[in-house]
């Protein structure tokens, strides 16, 4: 479990780094093919897995055909931009518009995760099943907006730019951290996918001199670590032997 905590580590500093990497000027133009391309990987294998549940006999009924569907459903967007950032395909356009499509993708797969555990449940409340919709799209959008328009001029132009040279790298951090700290608990308990804060706190940075620079050069060595604890725990110890 130790381990597995230290791989989460990793993907949470991974998300982090995807954000700061973004490229806003591409993802406005890349915006609603990334939005069709991460409906269509959703319901497309949701639709499909229910299909081969019923049709193979091995669900029982309409609940356990969306469960099977539903498995066939989620992206990993930690894995994709591990990938495209191996591949130095991360910061281009294509990788721009498959970690936005993964977002997409990540975001309903939460949606659906948690309208699950509502279905389990014995007279749940109507409320519960628009609890995990509300807050991830809400999320996304005031966050989100937030993160690609006034909020890093703000923080360029307000704070860092009253900072000296020495100073400004770690003022920055600072922020980055604190936001990071907020994000991450605030989308959990709201039945959103922390994973998309620690990507949101990143694209804050994603428009502010340097941060992308300096975020690598400070960072490099130790997420090289993190994620090989990552794919070694977090995923390996998942697969049954």
């Amino acid at each position: 479990e130790a381990l597995v905590l230290v791989g989460e580590i990793g993907l949470i500093m991974l998300l982090l780094e995807a954000g700061v990497e973004l490229d806003v000027a591409q993802l406005r133009e890349t915006g609603t093919r990334a939005l069709a391309i991460g409906l269509t990987g959703t319901i497309l294998p949701l639709l499909v897995g229910m299909g081969l549940g019923m049709a193979s006999g091995a669900a029982s009924g309409v609940k356990s055909a969306l469960a099977v569907g539903a498995s066939f459903s989620p992206t990993s967007l930690g894995v994709a931009a591990s990938a495209l950032k191996s591949g130095k395909m991360l910061d281009t356009p294509v990788g721009q518009l498959i970690v936005a499509s993964c977002v997409v993708d990540d975001v309903l797969a939460l949606i659906l995760l948690s309208m699950f555990k509502v279905l389990v449940q014995d007279n749940p409340p109507i409320i519960s099943y628009f609890i995990p919709i509300i807050s991830s799209v809400g999320f996304l959008i005031v966050l989100g907006g937030s993160a690609v328009t006034w909020l890093p001029r703000f923080i360029e132009n307000k704070i860092l730019s009253k900072c000296s040279d020495f100073n400004r790298d770690l003022v920055m951090f600072s922020i980055m951290t604190l936001m990071l700290m907020g994000y991450l608990p605030l989308l959990f308990y709201t039945q959103a996918s922390y994973l998309t804060g620690a990507f949101l706190a990143g694209c804050t940075f994603s428009q502010i001199e340097h941060a992308h620079h300096t975020f690598m050069e400070e960072t490099h060595q130790l997420m090289t670590w993190l994620l090989r604890v990552f794919f070694a725990a977090s995923i390996g110890f998942q697969v049954p032997l």
